[in-house]
């Protein structure tokens, strides 16, 4: 029996041993030290001394994740917090992007974060989350791109800036990592959507980033643009960031320093350990990892992009993706969800008009559909909506299983957990 992550429970596949071609799950280190201990060794020596320092007598803004990352907050904020007993001010900004300000599970993690830093030391932290929406945001003119950078007052108020960051394979920005935290996690509307326009282009990938120390993995131009825009809004200041790499709640790697050495020594990890470069099989199951990568399907989708290498052309996926907050937000809704009931025809041909947010994701899973067989997905999604986006659902991934076995008793099932913390590569020929 195979146990794969959905939703806040989990779901067992029985799969012969001799049909299984592999299972891949997030690095996951069975003896190591627990999240505080990782989190004390990355913020001592010299470091952090000339951490303390530099921030002496400042206003530090912490960037934090919204409630769709799980970042290990409470083993965290109080060992970082005791080194900045000399700012002047501590403050905290929430980056959400273009996710909704106001959800309740962002409001919930905001009241966490100040008993976690009241606990720590500040009588009365200032928490502001960010709307992206929001009519007093600050101009900072436009990328090279044309991408015109407009983010929270609150990022200009501050002198230096520290931001907490758990590092994954992002499918179009490389990473997730500190630069995406001021774009577009705290920038308008209009700047995330010219900036994710480049999500189109082939070579916004994931595992390609301007920070990344081999050369020829830098060329990401939605990445690169997300640089300049934050180098438009920090200017010469000071960005420090805790980077992290963590499976279920448990951190497996910390690194402390300026945001492109903490960055670049995560990107290194997660390559080492949760890049995977595989030949592809005929039957692909994919398990986002469970709450909150599966919370909806917008976010699920992240896992089959960084994923989909594993499976061959005319091949299946088996999608587990709970998904009880549906498809996505509303106001994802109309260039995400109701494109993606369009006819696949229609869907592709919209990537050559006029780029709106969000529709860079029904062009890719159209993409995705008309590459593969099926694409089933066992989910609380209702059946019906499932079908109207060209996938097939089933109640019983088991059943799917066995017709897959049943069909060829030979066939090689590969098997992913956790999938929106890696990054699957397609083996290349060595012959030709």
């Amino acid at each position: 029996m195979i146990q794969l992550h959905y939703g806040d429970k989990s779901i067992e596949l029985a799969i012969p041993a001799a049909n299984i071609a592999r299972v891949i799950r997030p690095f996951d280190a069975p003896q190591g030290p627990d999240n505080r201990k990782q989190i004390r060794r990355a913020l001592t020596g010299d470091a952090i001394e000339s951490f303390r320092a530099l921030i002496q007598g400042r206003n530090l803004l912490i960037l934090t994740a919204d409630a769709t990352r799980d970042m290990p907050l409470a083993d965290i904020l109080p060992i970082l917090l005791a080194a900045t007993n000399g700012c002047r001010t501590v403050r905290f900004l929430m980056c959400t992007g273009t996710h909704s300000a106001d959800a309740p599970q962002n409001v919930r993690l905001a009241e966490h974060i100040r008993q976690l830093a009241i606990a720590a030391g500040p009588s009365d932290p200032s928490i502001t989350i960010h709307d992206c929406n929001s009519p007093n945001l600050i101009d900072a003119g436009s990328t090279a791109f044309g991408t015109p950078v407009r983010y929270h007052p609150i990022l200009q108020q501050a002198d230096a800036f520290f931001v907490l960051s758990d590092i994954k394979c992002h499918y179009f920005a490389g990473y997730s990592n500190p630069i995406k935290y001021f774009i577009p996690g705290a920038c308008a509307f209009a700047t995330a959507e010219k900036n994710h326009s480049l999500a189109l282009d082939d070579r916004s990938t994931f595992g390609v980033h301007p920070w990344h120390r081999d050369p020829a993995r830098r060329g990401n131009p939605l990445a690169a643009d997300q640089l300049e825009a934050m180098l438009r809004i920090v200017g010469d200041r000071l960005v420090y960031a805790l980077t992290t790499v963590s499976t279920s709640g448990r951190i497996q790697f910390a690194a402390f320093g300026p945001a492109q050495q903490a960055s670049a020594d995560a990107f290194d990890f997660v390559d080492h350990h949760n890049g995977h470069t595989v030949e592809p099989t005929d039957r692909l199951i994919v398990s986002c990892g469970g709450l909150p990568h599966d919370i909806d399907l917008y976010i699920a989708q992240r896992a089959l992009e960084l994923t989909q290498c594993a499976v061959a052309d005319g091949g299946e996926i088996l999608f587990l993706a709970a998904c009880p907050g549906g498809v996505g937000e509303p106001h994802t809704l109309d260039e995400f969800y109701h494109a993606l009931t369009r006819p696949l025809d229609a869907i592709l041909e919209s990537a050559d008009r006029p780029y709106k947010l969000f529709s860079h994701k029904p062009v890719k899973f159209a993409r995705m559909i008309r590459r593969l067989r099926r694409i089933w997905m066992h989910s609380q999604i209702p059946a019906e909506q499932i079908e109207a986006m060209h996938l097939f659902t089933t109640d019983n991934p088991q059943a799917v299983v066995d017709g897959w076995m049943a069909e060829n008793p030979a066939v090689r099932i590969a098997v992913v957990d956790g999938a929106n913390k890696l990054a699957i590569y397609k083996k290349v020929s060595d012959t030709f």
